[in-house]
């Protein structure tokens, strides 16, 4: 198959609504911080992986089942329901109205829709082929398809679909049973599917959800097994004869495709290759019910998201969901009109921009307008600076206030100073037109290129137990194995460094790293002899630490894992990438995790089998997880301060654990004692604005103090599941 091309229209029109519900919006429940559509899965219906076992090659990411308080909504609210597609009956969207929706969109300065056309658990939204699991045979009695896509074509919205290549109905598994499986499911249901959406319903983009999954031979197999190039390549000649191009993302088991897909968050830096970032306007991309309005993107932070995106080159899609009765609620509502409001005005910033040579700060976003260069001041201020702007690179030949307001402005070495005179409000961000031109070449005296990196593993030829290697400036090449006893030590991290991958830095028994940054995102550092020590450093990849009595102190890094015993790990600062672990434990005993931060993991730190240990003082904000004991006894976490994160702490079995004096603050749960965990004890923790204080489920022993709550969502701050005996 060629390579599939992308359309014109994806590169004129960068901001889109995707349009996301399934059966599950009848319960639109999740803990705060998960995702609402898994309801099933979080209930234990899909499997613990949270894929039907099927076709679990293809699940596209893994969600916790089952989960505590989806068990407890669902027993209090939902007892009668006992299996999933019990729902259908109360899936009415009796008030659901496409060209509202398209209202929304047009005046949210949105220029495309994508529209979930099958979520995993299997239902169409359409009249689908070959399947009765179909909003116009059940539910709504409606094809919802046939009435968004006529809706985009009256407001030339340019419309698309998303459909999950991953199924969780019992279609699948009867598949499976007659031995057809993954080949039956491609033949019956996901081919004339997807054609279908195009042909008679006009899909201008094509949204799978498998690729980020699949790896490696698996992928391949994948790939042969569900035929999608050669569904993709049907697709495509459908288009043809209708006059239009596909875009396709990167989830639909193809070597090329239109544009790659990241959650979450943007990448740090542009990409010159067409990508879009698609994520909620709170945590959940569906509508979730527990959600309010401090868990939101306020109109000030999409516009940050959003002209990040642009300035980044890529497109972003924001996840509006309706409720049970077809309508969006207010919440969604009110941030995306606010900023289709001031979108107004800069229409041409989602719609004829393309990067500058830099994208900006937390402040200021550089976005490149025919001619000229647009800077979106974020925090509309009557003063600002554009850094990097500065006169050894560019000359600026004049600056104009998008809104004509009166100002004055200055280059010089550290950029454009620009003061607005009137001090006008300027709305919820400031524009300035610049024009500049490339500065004129300086005359080159010396030769500023960056020597080649001194190969390191010969500087420690020789180096004798208690010898200290001290390096100096520069960068220097690694694998290189510190040697027993050896201290190799730097002039600080933003000084020297050294640079490897897998494997780059491995320390011995009672060796030392000081001061020294391992850089390159797949450069591991090994510390796996005994008592060895890494101290002051920066480490792009993960630390991995298999020997006993092993110390992490002061290191900024994203994940540490360790193996051994008596593990001490204090004051690192560690980012995430919203999927992974901060620190992680496996086995042993008396660890120590103590006043490190952890900020963008799933999980910030997770122990497995760990005993006597201690995680105190830790200031940390996850997605999932802040504190998961996974098995443990006798652990001891106290006085850490947790936010935004969905379990602030998880005691998921084990003994005699015990929580106490910490601080948690907007997230869903203060504490949840889970699944055999005994003789728990969670007291003296100040629990403020999450949505419960204690969940116990399945822990007929666990103690609970007097714990402070204060704004807790539900009526009771503790909820205790069966055999609870507090």
């Amino acid at each position: 198959m060629t390579a599939v091309t992308g359309p014109e229209w994806w590169n004129e029109r960068r901001y889109g609504m995707f349009l996301h519900a399934n059966i599950a919006t009848v319960a639109s429940f999740s803990p705060i911080g998960e995702y609402a559509d898994w309801y099933w899965s979080h209930l234990g219906g899909v499997g613990k992986t949270g894929a039907s076992s099927a076709l679990t090659l293809l699940a596209p990411e893994v969600h916790a089942s089952p989960l505590a308080e989806v068990l407890a909504y669902h027993g209090d609210r939902w007892a009668h329901v006992e299996h999933y597609d019990d729902f259908l009956p109360f899936l009415s969207l009796h008030r659901f109205d496409a060209d509202e929706v398209l209202d929304l969109v047009a005046g949210a300065g949105m220029q495309f829709l994508v529209q979930t056309t099958k979520h995993h658990d299997g239902f169409c939204w359409w009249d689908a082929p070959g399947t009765m699991r179909t909003s116009v045979a059940h539910g709504p009695g409606r094809d919802l398809v046939a009435e968004v896509s006529a809706a985009c074509r009256r407001r030339d919205i340019v419309y698309g679909t998303h459909y999950s290549i991953d199924d969780w109905s019992t279609a699948v598994d009867a598949w499976t049973a007659a031995g057809r499986g993954a080949a039956g499911y491609a033949a019956e249901m996901l081919h004339p599917h997807v054609l279908d959406l195009v042909e008679r319903y006009g899909s201008q983009l094509l949204w799978g959800d498998a690729g980020s999954a699949i790896q490696g031979d698996k992928r391949r197999r994948a790939a042969e097994m569900l035929a999608t190039e050669e569904l993709i390549g049907r697709a495509q000649d459908l288009a043809d004869m209708q006059g239009f191009a596909l875009a396709i993302n990167d989830g639909w088991l193809i070597d090329e495709a239109t544009f790659s897909t990241l959650r979450h968050r943007p990448p740090a830096d542009i990409r010159r290759t067409p990508w879009a970032l698609r994520r909620g306007l709170g945590p959940s991309p569906q509508y979730n019910r527990a959600e309010r309005p401090e868990h939101m993107l306020s109109a000030g932070a999409l516009i940050d998201l959003l002209t990040e995106v642009v300035a980044k080159g890529g497109n972003l899609l924001i996840d509006v969901g309706p409720g049970v009765d077809g309508t969006i609620s207010e919440l969604q509502h009110a941030p995306l009109r606010a900023v289709g409001e001031w979108l107004a005005g800069h229409e041409e910033l989602v719609s004829r921009s393309t990067p500058f040579d830099r994208w900006g700060d937390a402040q200021v976003r550089y976005i490149t307008v025919g001619d000229e260069v647009l800077a979106v001041d974020l925090a509309a201020a009557s003063e600002v600076v554009l850094a990097g702007i500065v006169p050894e690179r560019y000359d600026v030949v004049s600056v104009v206030a998008d809104d004509g307001g009166a100002l004055h402005w200055e280059q010089h070495r550290g950029g454009v100073t620009i003061n607005r005179i009137d001090r006008s409000p300027t709305g919820l961000a400031g524009v300035y037109r610049l024009v500049v031109h490339p500065a004129a070449e300086a005359i080159q005296l010396f030769d500023d290129r960056a020597a080649a990196p001194v190969a390191l593993q010969p500087l420690l030829a020789g180096a004798a137990h208690g010898a200290v290697i001290q390096l100096g400036d520069g960068q220097y090449a690694g694998p290189v194995t510190v040697p027993a006893g050896v201290t190799l030590r730097g002039m600080g991290w933003d000084r020297t460094s050294i640079i490897g991958d897998s494997g780059a830095v491995h320390l011995d028994d009672d060796a030392r790293l000081e001061s020294i940054h391992v850089a390159g995102p797949t450069a591991h550092l090994t510390v796996a002899g005994w008592r060895a020590a890494v101290v002051g450093c920066r480490c792009d990849g993960p630390i991995e630490a298999s020997g006993h009595d092993v110390q992490i102190l002061s290191v900024i890094g994203t994940t540490i894992l360790a193996g051994g015993e008596r593990t001490t790990i204090e004051r690192c600062s560690l980012k995430g990438s919203f999927d992974d672990v901060g620190i992680e434990t496996d086995g042993g005993f008396g660890h120590r995790i103590v006043g490190n931060e952890l900020v963008d993991h799933l999980c910030g730190i997770r122990m497995h089998d760990a005993g006597a240990s201690k995680v105190a003082e830790n200031r940390c904000a996850s997605r999932w997880w802040a504190v998961h004991l996974v098995q443990c006894d006798h652990i001891e976490v106290t006085d850490n301060s947790i936010r935004n994160t969905m379990r602030a702490v998880d005691v998921d079995g084990g003994n005699g654990s015990v929580v106490s004096a910490n601080w948690v603050v907007d997230g869903d749960s203060g504490t949840v004692v889970e699944f055999g965990a005994t003789d728990t004890s969670v007291a003296d923790n100040h629990i403020e604005r999450c949505r419960i204080g204690v969940l116990v489920w399945d822990a007929p022993t666990t103690r609970i103090g007097s714990n402070r709550f204060i704004d807790i969502h539900e009526e009771e701050p503790c909820v205790f599941g069966p055999d609870a005996d507090t």
